[in-house]
């Protein structure tokens, strides 16, 4: 986010939960990507939405894993969008993994299912999850990472057998993913085979440093039973350092479940993202080290570094407006310190120069983030530029 002068900081502020404040509404187009896995023989057909926050910018981030890859993939990629751009989670990139046979990839047992009035449908190719994990760790996963920013933070989504997959998941390869959101999982496949491996699973974790969101809708008989009795798992002890918590919405059906579990499953993985406020001042508790001690504490806890570019910034323009300029200069100088590679910083640097009155280091700056977004391509370079015109329009 850029913010042009101290004459508008108030603005700025209101505008700090927008990163599209100033950008095109167009959300960012999925890439179709070809896999051919030899662990399934097949060719299988990849969406990567990269976040709208990352146009222009120099930097990497974690990534969400989605079965069923279609419409799903710009439904939670907005709900994404819209909660980094409040400043709740971090923008991430999103892989949807679209079906060839969806039974055989997303069930880990080998079953038929018994109907109610006596009849089997019979399942012969199911079984594969398994497999289909081997896939997604030896081919899938390297190839997002050697051809986008991947951080090494993986988060597995599913719903309904891709729930079931996305839990089966997590306690099977507990190093290839670090969360996980299973919306109206089918637990009872199997006669409840996955559930029964997450009653013995759980309970012998001395320590599981993962986040688990699960939510059902207004679903009964075997749907129901599954989800109860996986929240039971959790009643009394969890592992340490395990994050885990459910939602029942007895309002909505199977298939609108996934839409609040997304949003509602991403809170919970991000908790405590945004940075703590004194309710007095409304500004970052514990000022500029409060902010970075903060965000250290975060990319602690990810496992990956998390950037305090935005917070630091908004930080500094706060003192702007109330005409703390060497605080400013402060904020925004560490700003330049820690991400020299951001157009931003050296832009908003040239504000708080400018308010002391140091014009040419001003317009230092403002070439600086010209020209640095110039050749990363930032969509904030026009701002940029009108910021450079009217610094020199009294000198012509």
């Amino acid at each position: 986010m850029s913010y042009r002068s101290a004459r508008v900081a108030v603005l700025a502020l209101m505008c700090s939960s927008a990163i599209l404040c100033a950008q095109e509404l167009a959300p960012p187009v999925p890439q179709k990507l070809t896999v051919r896995s030899q662990v399934l023989n097949e060719d299988r057909t990849i969406w990567v939405r990269m976040p709208a926050a990352a146009q222009g910018r120099n930097e990497r981030y974690a990534v969400a894993y989605l079965t069923d890859g279609g419409a799903n993939v710009n439904e939670i990629g907005a709900i994404i969008d819209f909660l980094a751009g409040a400043n709740l989670m971090p923008p991430l990139i999103v892989v949807g993994i679209t079906n060839t046979d969806r039974v055989r990839d997303l069930t880990p047992s080998k079953a038929d299912v018994k109907n109610s009035d006596g009849t089997v449908d019979s399942y012969p190719t199911s079984g594969g999850a398994d497999k289909f994990l081997d896939f997604v760790q030896s081919e899938l996963v390297p190839e997002i990472e050697k051809r986008y920013p991947a951080q090494p933070f993986r988060i597995i989504v599913g719903h309904s057998l891709g729930g079931l997959f996305a839990i089966h998941a997590l306690m099977s390869r507990p190093q290839l993913f670090q969360a996980c959101i299973a919306t109206s999982p089918s637990l009872w496949w199997d006669d409840f085979h996955t559930l029964r491996q997450a009653q013995k699973f759980f309970p012998g974790q001395k320590e599981f440093p993962k986040t688990l969101f699960f939510a059902l809708g207004r679903e009964g008989g075997p749907m129901a039973k599954g989800f109860a009795d996986l929240r039971k798992v959790f009643i009394s002890e969890q592992p340490k350092g395990f994050v885990v918590r459910s939602a029942h919405y007895e309002d909505e059906v199977h298939r609108s479940t996934e839409l609040r579990g997304h949003y509602e499953g991403l809170r919970t993985i991000f908790s405590g993202w945004t940075v703590p406020t004194d309710p007095k001042t409304g500004r970052a508790r514990g000022g500029l080290a409060g902010i970075e001690q903060h965000y250290r504490g975060l990319s602690q806890r990810l496992g990956f570094q998390v950037s305090a570019e935005r917070a630091i910034n908004s930080f500094g323009y706060s003192l702007l407006g109330d005409k703390n300029i060497s605080g400013a200069l402060a904020a925004f100088q560490r700003n330049v310190e820690l991400y020299p590679g951001s157009a931003n910083v050296y832009d908003s640097l040239a504000d708080a120069l400018e308010a002391e009155g140091k014009v040419e280091d001003a317009l230092a700056n403002v070439r600086k983030a010209v020209d640095l977004a110039t050749r990363t391509g930032d969509p904030e370079l026009p701002a940029f530029r009108r910021h450079l015109d009217r610094l020199l329009t009294p000198r012509k």
